[in-house]
Protein backbone atom coordinates (compact mmCIF):
# COMPACT_ATOMS: atom_id res chain seq x y z
CA UNK A 1 0.00 0.00 0.00
CA UNK A 2 1.79 3.47 -0.97
CA UNK A 3 1.56 4.56 2.14
CA UNK A 4 1.38 8.58 0.91
CA UNK A 5 -1.36 8.38 -1.49
CA UNK A 6 -3.63 6.70 1.64
CA UNK A 7 -2.95 9.83 3.50
CA UNK A 8 -3.63 12.50 1.09
CA UNK A 9 -6.77 10.83 0.01
CA UNK A 10 -7.88 11.01 3.65
CA UNK A 11 -7.63 14.61 5.04
CA UNK A 12 -10.31 13.74 7.50
CA UNK A 13 -8.51 10.61 9.00
CA UNK A 14 -5.04 12.57 8.56
CA UNK A 15 -5.18 16.16 9.51
CA UNK A 16 -2.41 17.82 7.02
CA UNK A 17 -1.22 20.52 5.37
CA UNK A 18 -0.16 20.30 1.10
CA UNK A 19 2.76 22.97 -0.29
CA UNK A 20 5.39 22.69 -3.17
CA UNK A 21 7.25 19.22 -2.34
CA UNK A 22 5.91 19.49 1.20
CA UNK A 23 2.74 17.22 3.23
CA UNK A 24 2.63 18.01 6.76
CA UNK A 25 0.54 15.46 8.66
CA UNK A 26 -0.47 15.29 12.42
CA UNK A 27 -2.55 12.42 13.17
CA UNK A 28 -3.73 10.01 16.03
CA UNK A 29 -3.13 6.34 13.79
CA UNK A 30 -6.04 4.41 12.51
CA UNK A 31 -4.05 1.24 12.66
CA UNK A 32 -6.26 -1.84 13.09
CA UNK A 33 -4.54 -4.87 11.28
CA UNK A 34 -1.28 -6.03 13.96
CA UNK A 35 1.07 -5.73 10.83
CA UNK A 36 0.68 -3.41 8.29
CA UNK A 37 2.64 -3.33 4.57
CA UNK A 38 3.32 -0.06 3.43
CA UNK A 39 5.89 1.81 0.94
CA UNK A 40 6.75 5.68 0.45
CA UNK A 41 7.81 6.75 -2.73
CA UNK A 42 9.11 10.14 -0.82
CA UNK A 43 11.38 10.46 2.12
CA UNK A 44 8.88 10.40 5.64
CA UNK A 45 10.63 12.38 8.48
CA UNK A 46 8.29 11.20 11.10
CA UNK A 47 8.08 12.12 14.91
CA UNK A 48 6.48 10.04 18.26
CA UNK A 49 4.44 11.96 20.24
CA UNK A 50 3.05 9.60 22.35
CA UNK A 51 2.31 6.05 21.87
CA UNK A 52 4.57 3.48 19.75
CA UNK A 53 5.04 1.40 16.26
CA UNK A 54 7.61 -1.05 15.67
CA UNK A 55 8.79 -1.28 12.42
CA UNK A 56 10.93 -3.93 9.86
CA UNK A 57 12.65 -2.52 7.28
CA UNK A 58 14.58 -5.54 5.32
CA UNK A 59 16.76 -7.42 8.16
CA UNK A 60 16.52 -4.30 10.57
CA UNK A 61 14.09 -3.34 13.28
CA UNK A 62 13.40 0.06 15.13
CA UNK A 63 11.18 0.50 17.87
CA UNK A 64 9.78 4.03 18.19
CA UNK A 65 8.24 5.34 20.73
CA UNK A 66 7.05 8.96 22.42
CA UNK A 67 9.56 11.54 21.55
CA UNK A 68 11.72 9.68 19.01
CA UNK A 69 11.41 9.51 15.37
CA UNK A 70 12.89 8.69 11.98
CA UNK A 71 13.66 9.76 8.77
CA UNK A 72 12.68 7.10 6.31
CA UNK A 73 14.23 7.35 2.65
CA UNK A 74 12.11 5.74 -0.21
CA UNK A 75 11.46 2.25 0.99
CA UNK A 76 8.66 -0.47 1.78
CA UNK A 77 8.55 -1.63 5.19
CA UNK A 78 6.08 -3.17 8.20
CA UNK A 79 4.31 -1.46 10.43
CA UNK A 80 3.49 -3.45 13.37
CA UNK A 81 1.33 -2.71 16.35
CA UNK A 82 2.66 -3.24 20.05
CA UNK A 83 0.42 -5.46 21.81
CA UNK A 84 0.13 -3.69 24.82
CA UNK A 85 0.38 0.05 23.65
CA UNK A 86 -1.92 0.14 20.31
CA UNK A 87 -2.26 4.20 19.89
CA UNK A 88 0.29 5.97 18.21
CA UNK A 89 0.03 10.16 17.92
CA UNK A 90 2.69 11.34 15.61
CA UNK A 91 3.77 14.10 13.20
CA UNK A 92 4.83 13.39 9.28
CA UNK A 93 6.09 15.05 6.55
CA UNK A 94 6.98 13.92 3.09
CA UNK A 95 9.70 15.55 2.06
CA UNK A 96 10.85 15.12 -1.78
CA UNK A 97 14.51 14.86 -2.32
CA UNK A 98 14.55 18.44 -4.04
CA UNK A 99 12.91 20.25 -1.16
CA UNK A 100 15.52 18.31 1.04
CA UNK A 101 18.56 19.43 -1.21
CA UNK A 102 17.10 22.88 -1.37
CA UNK A 103 16.59 23.78 2.07
CA UNK A 104 20.19 21.90 3.04
CA UNK A 105 21.68 24.66 0.71
CA UNK A 106 20.17 27.55 2.23
CA UNK A 107 22.20 26.12 5.80
CA UNK A 108 24.71 24.47 4.46
CA UNK A 109 27.27 27.96 5.54
CA UNK A 110 25.99 27.24 9.44
CA UNK A 111 25.68 23.39 9.31
CA UNK A 112 28.19 21.01 10.75
CA UNK A 113 29.77 19.60 7.97
CA UNK A 114 33.23 17.99 8.54
CA UNK A 115 34.15 14.41 9.69
CA UNK A 116 30.27 13.23 8.82
CA UNK A 117 30.39 9.50 9.02
CA UNK A 118 29.89 7.51 4.89
CA UNK A 119 26.53 7.42 3.68
CA UNK A 120 24.31 4.74 5.05
CA UNK A 121 22.47 2.54 2.95
CA UNK A 122 19.85 1.96 5.75
CA UNK A 123 15.90 2.67 4.47
CA UNK A 124 15.61 3.83 7.82
CA UNK A 125 17.66 6.04 9.50
CA UNK A 126 16.77 7.12 13.68
CA UNK A 127 16.67 10.39 14.92
CA UNK A 128 17.64 12.09 18.31
CA UNK A 129 14.90 14.45 19.38
CA UNK A 130 16.03 16.64 21.59
CA UNK A 131 13.59 19.83 23.30
CA UNK A 132 14.78 22.33 20.84
CA UNK A 133 13.07 19.83 18.17
CA UNK A 134 10.27 18.93 20.08
CA UNK A 135 9.30 22.45 20.55
CA UNK A 136 9.33 22.70 17.00
CA UNK A 137 7.14 20.31 15.98
CA UNK A 138 4.70 20.43 19.13
CA UNK A 139 4.28 24.26 18.02
CA UNK A 140 2.71 23.16 14.58
CA UNK A 141 -0.05 21.32 16.15
CA UNK A 142 -2.52 24.12 16.88
CA UNK A 143 -2.30 25.18 13.32
CA UNK A 144 -3.77 21.59 12.34
CA UNK A 145 -6.46 22.40 15.09
CA UNK A 146 -7.81 25.61 13.05
CA UNK A 147 -10.12 26.12 10.24
CA UNK A 148 -8.92 29.23 9.14
CA UNK A 149 -6.59 28.91 6.60
CA UNK A 150 -2.86 29.81 6.54
CA UNK A 151 -0.29 31.27 4.79
CA UNK A 152 1.73 28.71 3.32
CA UNK A 153 5.23 31.00 4.48
CA UNK A 154 4.53 30.63 8.37
CA UNK A 155 4.47 26.81 7.87
CA UNK A 156 7.78 26.57 5.73
CA UNK A 157 9.32 28.81 8.16
CA UNK A 158 8.25 26.43 10.89
CA UNK A 159 9.54 23.44 9.22
CA UNK A 160 12.48 25.05 8.01
CA UNK A 161 13.52 26.03 11.85
CA UNK A 162 12.17 22.11 12.26
CA UNK A 163 14.81 20.98 9.89
CA UNK A 164 17.68 22.87 11.28
CA UNK A 165 17.51 22.32 14.33
CA UNK A 166 17.29 18.38 13.46
CA UNK A 167 20.52 19.07 11.29
CA UNK A 168 22.71 20.79 13.37
CA UNK A 169 22.06 18.17 16.55
CA UNK A 170 24.99 16.48 17.13
CA UNK A 171 23.69 13.01 17.41
CA UNK A 172 22.20 13.18 14.12
CA UNK A 173 24.64 13.23 11.95
CA UNK A 174 24.13 10.09 9.93
CA UNK A 175 20.50 11.18 9.10
CA UNK A 176 22.87 14.99 7.74
CA UNK A 177 25.37 12.85 6.17
CA UNK A 178 22.69 10.92 3.62
CA UNK A 179 20.82 15.01 3.14
CA UNK A 180 24.64 15.95 2.74
CA UNK A 181 24.55 13.35 0.20
CA UNK A 182 21.74 14.35 -1.46
CA UNK A 183 22.55 17.67 -1.56
CA UNK A 184 26.02 16.76 -3.67
CA UNK A 185 24.22 14.84 -6.19
CA UNK A 186 24.34 11.36 -4.79
CA UNK A 187 21.09 9.55 -6.53
CA UNK A 188 20.57 5.84 -4.70
CA UNK A 189 21.37 3.47 -6.78
CA UNK A 190 19.27 0.36 -8.28
CA UNK A 191 21.02 -2.37 -6.20
CA UNK A 192 20.70 -0.45 -3.08
CA UNK A 193 16.62 -0.45 -3.62
CA UNK A 194 16.80 -3.89 -4.26
CA UNK A 195 18.92 -4.97 -1.49
CA UNK A 196 16.53 -3.47 0.84
CA UNK A 197 13.04 -3.82 -0.98
CA UNK A 198 12.77 -7.51 -2.59
CA UNK A 199 10.79 -9.15 -0.15
CA UNK A 200 7.93 -7.07 -0.27
CA UNK A 201 5.09 -7.73 -2.47
CA UNK A 202 5.22 -4.48 -4.52
CA UNK A 203 4.45 -4.12 -8.27
CA UNK A 204 7.53 -3.12 -10.90
CA UNK A 205 6.36 0.23 -11.20
CA UNK A 206 6.67 0.76 -6.56
CA UNK A 207 10.31 -0.32 -7.11
CA UNK A 208 10.46 2.14 -10.01
CA UNK A 209 9.25 4.60 -8.08
CA UNK A 210 11.24 4.10 -5.30
CA UNK A 211 14.29 4.18 -7.07
CA UNK A 212 12.92 7.60 -8.33
CA UNK A 213 12.96 6.70 -12.15
CA UNK A 214 10.43 5.55 -14.99
CA UNK A 215 9.32 1.96 -15.44
CA UNK A 216 11.66 1.82 -18.49
CA UNK A 217 14.37 3.56 -17.23
CA UNK A 218 14.11 1.04 -13.86
CA UNK A 219 14.06 -1.73 -16.12
CA UNK A 220 16.94 -0.96 -18.62
CA UNK A 221 19.35 -0.33 -15.28
CA UNK A 222 17.94 -3.27 -13.67
CA UNK A 223 19.10 -5.58 -16.90
CA UNK A 224 21.98 -3.86 -17.37
CA UNK A 225 23.27 -4.30 -13.22
CA UNK A 226 22.00 -7.77 -12.71
CA UNK A 227 22.24 -9.27 -16.31
CA UNK A 228 18.32 -10.45 -15.88
CA UNK A 229 15.40 -9.37 -15.63
CA UNK A 230 13.42 -7.92 -12.31
CA UNK A 231 11.24 -10.65 -11.83
CA UNK A 232 13.41 -13.69 -11.96
CA UNK A 233 15.37 -12.02 -9.59
CA UNK A 234 13.29 -10.46 -7.28
CA UNK A 235 11.80 -14.53 -7.24
CA UNK A 236 15.31 -16.10 -7.10
CA UNK A 237 16.14 -13.79 -4.03
CA UNK A 238 12.58 -14.40 -2.35
CA UNK A 239 13.35 -18.04 -2.40
CA UNK A 240 16.72 -17.88 -0.99
CA UNK A 241 15.71 -15.55 1.81
CA UNK A 242 12.54 -18.18 2.44
CA UNK A 243 14.90 -20.85 2.46
CA UNK A 244 17.21 -19.01 4.89
CA UNK A 245 14.38 -18.49 7.35
CA UNK A 246 12.45 -22.49 6.80
CA UNK A 247 16.59 -23.33 8.07
CA UNK A 248 17.35 -21.01 11.06
CA UNK A 249 13.92 -19.89 11.99
CA UNK A 250 10.74 -21.27 14.06
CA UNK A 251 8.64 -19.19 12.36
CA UNK A 252 5.88 -21.13 10.42
CA UNK A 253 5.05 -21.24 6.79
CA UNK A 254 2.66 -18.61 6.79
CA UNK A 255 4.69 -16.06 8.50
CA UNK A 256 7.51 -16.74 6.15
CA UNK A 257 5.17 -16.11 2.96
CA UNK A 258 4.30 -13.04 4.28
CA UNK A 259 8.11 -11.86 5.22
CA UNK A 260 9.01 -13.14 2.01
CA UNK A 261 7.04 -11.18 -0.40
CA UNK A 262 4.78 -14.36 -1.90
CA UNK A 263 0.79 -13.95 -2.98
CA UNK A 264 -0.39 -16.69 -0.18
CA UNK A 265 0.82 -19.88 1.13
CA UNK A 266 -0.15 -22.12 -2.08
CA UNK A 267 1.36 -20.23 -4.52
CA UNK A 268 4.55 -19.78 -1.92
CA UNK A 269 4.65 -23.97 -1.67
CA UNK A 270 4.19 -24.38 -5.14
CA UNK A 271 7.06 -22.57 -6.68
CA UNK A 272 9.33 -23.42 -3.36
CA UNK A 273 9.27 -26.48 -4.49
CA UNK A 274 9.65 -26.46 -7.96
CA UNK A 275 13.33 -24.91 -6.88
CA UNK A 276 13.96 -27.18 -4.31
CA UNK A 277 12.31 -30.32 -4.97
CA UNK A 278 10.68 -30.38 -1.46
CA UNK A 279 8.01 -28.40 -0.18
CA UNK A 280 8.65 -26.10 2.76
CA UNK A 281 7.47 -28.59 5.46
CA UNK A 282 9.58 -30.96 4.23
CA UNK A 283 12.47 -28.74 3.61
CA UNK A 284 12.36 -28.22 6.98
CA UNK A 285 11.88 -31.68 8.33
CA UNK A 286 15.18 -32.66 6.30
CA UNK A 287 17.51 -29.72 7.66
Amino acid sequence: MNVYDLHKANPDIFKQFSIKDVLFLYYHCPQKEKILKLHSPYNQLTFSISGRRIFHQGEHTYTVNKNSGFLLRRAAFLQEMDDTIKGWELMAFYLKDEFLKKIFNEFRPHLPLRDLPPQTNEMVIPMDINDRIRSCYLSLIPYFNQSDSLPQEILLIKLKELLYNVFINPKNRILLSYVNSLANGYKTPIWEIMEANYMYNLKLSDYAQLANKSLSSFKREFEEFYGTTPGKWILEKRLERAKRLIQTSQKTVSEITFECGFKNVSHFSRIFKEKFSLSPTEYRGNN
